[in-house]
């Protein structure tokens, strides 16, 4: 069964300056779809599984609620977002110019390098959680991911065949925005969390149980996040 597959473009919640999105996948759905996905030249790093995207998800009240953030670091964290933010500027035509494989091992190490920034505020219980969310939020998509990959066990065959997964749900998401801006903001939407059920299915097929059962453990316990597609139900 599916689980919560891509924070798919911008956390809502936009710390970082950009939205924030979700999606179910998997037994233990989050409460949320898929928005659209970044507009073109938005910074990588604060993509889906990007960099940043532990940072955006810091600045929803749920998540600091969940893992029982203080008052004290809440401003570090504040603190820490914008000084990240300002080391991280300009780093996005660098990211456009590297090859697929040297940019995601690129923002592995970005990603290590927020993490341990996040360590001095965060105890180590609370990034445990944190990571578990991203997780959630972020889907099957994460295997996409060699650290991720690595730790569920997948073959090269089997990074492959996600990769091709991914590669197809784009190329779905671009004709659609390919169509120009929608006229009902809500059913942009479900197509968009069409595509991520698709991509969630399509790379739980490839899965062994084994591998599924080592991303439950990955994953914890399910958290429910509450998200509304921009644009529906605001005023």
């Amino acid at each position: 069964m599916l689980r919560q597959t891509a924070i798919a473009t911008f956390l809502a919640l936009v710390s970082v300056g950009l939205t924030f999105a979700q999606s179910p996948a998997g037994r233990q759905r989050v409460q949320g779809g898929q928005p659209p996905e970044p507009p073109r030249g938005a910074p990588r790093m604060f993509a889906r599984g990007g960099p940043m995207t532990m940072l955006g998800l810091l600045r929803s009240p749920q998540v600091q609620r969940e893992l029982k953030i203080t008052e004290e670091q809440r401003t570090k964290l504040q603190q820490l977002g914008e000084q990240l933010r300002e080391k991280f500027r300009g780093r996005s035509q660098e990211l456009r110019d590297l090859s697929p494989e040297e940019r995601e091992k690129h923002l592995e190490s970005v990603n290590a390098e927020v993490e341990k920034e996040l360590s001095k505020v965060l105890d180590e219980k609370q990034i445990k959680r944190l990571k578990q969310i991203v997780l959630q939020i972020e889907g099957y998509a994460a295997l996409a991911r060699p650290s991720v990959a690595k730790e569920v066990g997948l073959t090269e065959g089997q990074a492959k065949q996600v990769r091709e997964i991914l590669r197809d749900a784009n190329e779905k998401r671009r004709s659609i925005f390919q169509q120009g801006p929608p006229a009902d903001p809500k059913a942009r939407f479900q197509e968009m969390r069409k595509i991520r059920e698709w991509v969630d299915e399509q790379i739980g097929k490839i899965l062994t149980e084994q591998q599924k059962q080592k991303w439950q453990q990955l994953i914890g316990e399910p958290f429910k996040f509450e998200f509304q597609p921009f644009g529906v139900g605001r005023k």
